[in-house]
């Protein structure tokens, strides 16, 4: 691995050495409206992989300069102009005059060439360029916590969710290309089933914003963007690939889309990507059993015309994933064993790519069609159907039948109407409706079957008060059904439940000057009782616990407050301040109960559900400066604190305190991106702020601090961009587990990862 790092560096640098003796090509370009035939200035220009933005002048006028021979994508962008993408060949200097088609010709929240699905107002963070590319080998937990305020929820080294100010599961609104994520999400070993390539971009809503989604957004939402399709004629490929040094872990995508010159009304994108990774090491041991495989795909299908547009989408998420064989324990007294062990005493100490049990087999379909209808500049129709299947098989340790011990199968079919009034006063009116069904077979009962019912009614607002304040709310009204079937001794229990509740927004944005804005924001949102919460008693095979429900909770009702100070990218500072809120009656909180539970299988871990009054509180942070005009540093901070009211004390397993600091260098100035090298340093608080009238199997673990390291380039190689990137985690190779690990009881976190990252455009 020292060669490769060796030979990676000598190659960037020649690379570079004679980029820049040749970039010295100009590309000008002029932006236009086709409504009111003048200039636009203020337009947004960017070229593919830089984050090295242009605002067009009052002439409307741009300039990149000091470009290497080669073939670029341009994107230019404008608040009420649709968003384009262009491709140039650029062989000597050139000049682009570009048409923007103004908003109102075409729908904002369904068009193809661009323009995102509408996205609530509200706390919300968007991730995008360098920081996503840095991230997509991982998974969509991983790339979301670069964001502050969010954490990960993790069951062993392969297995992650997000978690936004101290919540996670159904809580978070997952909104895959503009479709609610509708998968097994109870238990922490549910992971999102999303290939992180689907994103052009991320975002987060933190706090119950996003309305029009849901109403159980108690914690957030996250968006889920794909990037643009293609308004040109050329045909556009993209390969990535990636390798990780720990886990031995290989990928590949690739992307392909076009829009047809014989047909300009549409486009269509192609992607796949495939991984395969085998056992973690942590600094001293491997983790036994803890690959994974996957194999991802999507296709979507565009047609723009002037009053009609559709969208196609479809995706595949299969994947297998191998739980740590250290975390199944014999007996209660092997299991009390290996808790306090500091290496697990079940364990055999090898690399391999081999998955056996206990393992998950986890396959996700998605399919979606959307349709808008434009009956004027001012009123749009948007009808968008979707079905998503989940399939989940689990296989214990102990192999009794080939058969997995529990199979579940999940059907989800939404459908959403909306209507949009843009004026003075813009307004939208909506109905959603959800049909879901849960069943499941196997030898081990984990979840009885299930069909629910949702029927939403829904109505937003939106207005500038001021040219400096604007004001947004939002009224919605959600009734679910929830019947639940399961045979016991040839008998069929069926009961029925049904929930109800209104949700609302309020939220007001204040310009205090140019590129300084205050929000506050108020929220209440609801969310009734999973079936796992309510009803599981028995074994859950991932997180290697447990657990036990009951069948009188109630729905969880949140008041939800934030306000947010955020200076953007206009100077050599920026910053970003979010206070909130959240206080949760009837929160149901998954707690440790003493003794373990030995069963047929083993000796696990308890957890029982149980409902409080709960109150969160925070504070967000993120501080960055340009020190000149090549070194930048920001700092971040996420803190937490979370109050069980009830008893009186602090909540269950919530992430503790976090620093971050960051300083990147560009080697070239004038290409921000094509060269550069960042250190970061990590700081994670011991948590201190647990529950002392509940004794959890092991106390919280110590504080930690990991150092990271990357460093990339771009080049171009018979006239095409590659973008290369190598990069170190936990560069010291720290020993250490986390709070907000299920497995923290049986292993270390991993150890030091080497990634190598390249990109190839075609």
């Amino acid at each position: 691995m020292k060669k490769v790092i060796f030979i990676f560096l000598v190659v960037s640098c020649l690379f570079h050495s004679a980029r820049a003796q040749e970039c010295l090509f100009r590309l000008t370009g002029h932006v236009h409206s086709t409504a009111t035939h003048e200039n636009l200035p203020g337009a947004t220009v960017q070229l593919a992989g830089s984050q090295k933005i242009i605002i067009t002048n009052q002439n409307g006028d741009f300039l990149f300069d000091s470009l290497c021979a080669g073939t670029y994508t341009i994107s230019i962008r404008h608040a009420n102009y649709t968003e384009i993408t262009r491709v140039i060949k650029l062989t000597k200097d050139a000049h682009l005059d570009l048409d923007l088609v103004p908003v109102q010709n075409v729908l904002q929240n369904v068009t193809i060439t661009g323009t995102r699905t509408t996205q609530p107002g509200g706390i919300k963070t968007e991730i995008t360029g360098r920081e996503l590319e840095e991230h997509r080998g991982f998974s969509l937990a991983e790339a979301l916590s670069k964001t502050t305020g969010v954490t990960i929820l993790q069951t062993g080294s392969t297995i992650s969710k997000p978690v936004i100010h101290g919540l996670h599961s159904n809580r978070i609104l997952i909104l895959n290309n503009g479709v609610r994520q509708e998968g097994q999400q109870w238990g922490s070993e549910h992971a999102p089933e999303i290939d992180p390539f689907i994103a052009g971009s991320l975002t987060v809503v933190k706090g119950a914003s996003s309305l029009r989604y849901g109403a159980d957004a108690i914690a957030g939402a996250v968006l889920v963007e794909p990037k643009a399709l293609p308004t040109d004629e050329h045909l556009h490929a993209e390969v990535n690939t990636h390798y990780h040094s720990n886990n031995r872990q290989y990928l590949a995508n690739a992307v392909v889309e076009q829009n047809l010159k014989s047909l300009p009304a549409l486009s269509w994108r192609l992607q796949g990507t495939y991984k395969r990774g085998g056992n973690t090491r942590t600094p001293n041991y491997w983790l036994n059993n803890t690959g994974l495989q996957e194999v991802n795909y999507s296709a979507t299908v565009g047609w723009r015309k002037a009053r009609y547009q559709a969208e196609a989408f479809f995706s595949s998420f299969n994947t297998t994933l191998g739980i740590f064989t250290g975390s199944h324990i014999g007996n209660v007294t092997d299991l009390e064993a290996a808790i306090a062990s500091p290496k697990p005493i079940q364990n055999i100490n090898a690399f391999s790519y081999d998955i056996g049990r206990p393992k998950q087999e986890v396959l996700h379909y998605l399919v979606k069609l959307r349709n808008s209808f434009i009956f004027s500049n001012e009123h749009r129709l948007t009808l968008t159907l979707a079905h998503q299947e989940n399939f989940r098989k689990e296989f214990d340790r102990a192999l009794i039948t080939d058969r997995p011990e529990l199979d579940l199968n999940i059907g989800t079919t939404t459908a959403d109407l909306l209507y949009e009034v843009r004026k003075r006063i813009s307004t939208s009116y909506g109905l959603f409706a959800m049909r879901q069904e849960n069943v499941w077979s196997g030898s081990r009962f984990f979840i009885p079957n299930f069909l629910t019912w949702n029927f939403s009614g829904y109505a937003t607002a939106r207005t500038n008060v001021s040219e400096k304040t604007k004001f947004e709310a939002g009224l919605r009204y959600d009734f679910r059904t929830l019947e639940t079937y399961r045979n016991q001794n040839n008998q069929l229990t069926q009961i029925n439940r049904n929930f109800n509740n209104i949700s609302a927004t309020v939220l007001a944005d204040h310009s205090i000057k140019r590129n300084l804005n205050f929000v506050l924001a108020g929220s209440l949102a609801w969310r009734p009782p999973q079936v796992n919460e309510l009803y599981v008693n028995g074994l859950h095979h991932g997180t290697a616990s447990f657990e036990v429900g009951d069948p009188n909770l109630n729905s969880e009702v949140a008041y939800n407050f934030s306000a947010q100070l955020k200076k953007n990218h206009d100077s050599a500072w920026s910053f970003d301040f979010t206070a909130y809120t959240n206080y949760i009656n009837q929160y149901i909180n998954l707690v440790p109960v003493q003794p373990p539970t030995l069963t047929l299988r083993g000796a696990y871990p308890t957890f029982r559900y149980e409902q409080t009054n709960a109150i969160f509180y925070g504070l967000d942070a993120a501080v960055s400066r340009k020190l000149t005009n090549r070194l930048a540093a920001t700092v971040k901070s996420s803190l937490l604190w979370a109050r069980d009211l009830g008893l009186n004390d602090w909540l269950q397993q919530m992430p503790s305190n976090r620093y971050e600091a960051e300083l990147t260098y560009q080697i070239n100035k004038e290409h921000q991106q094509d060269h550069y090298f960042t250190f970061n340093l990590m700081h994670v608080e011991r948590q201190t702020r647990v529950p002392s009238n509940r004794k959890d199997y092991l106390p919280p673990p110590p504080a930690y601090t990991l150092v990271n390291i990357e460093t990339g380039t771009m080049f171009h190689l018979f006239e095409k961009r590659i973008d290369a990137s190598l990069g170190v985690r936990n560069l010291l190779n720290t020993t250490y587990r986390e709070y907000m690990n299920r497995f923290r009881y049986f292993n270390d976190e991993a150890g030091r990862n080497i990634v190598l990252r390249l990109k190839y455009q075609l």
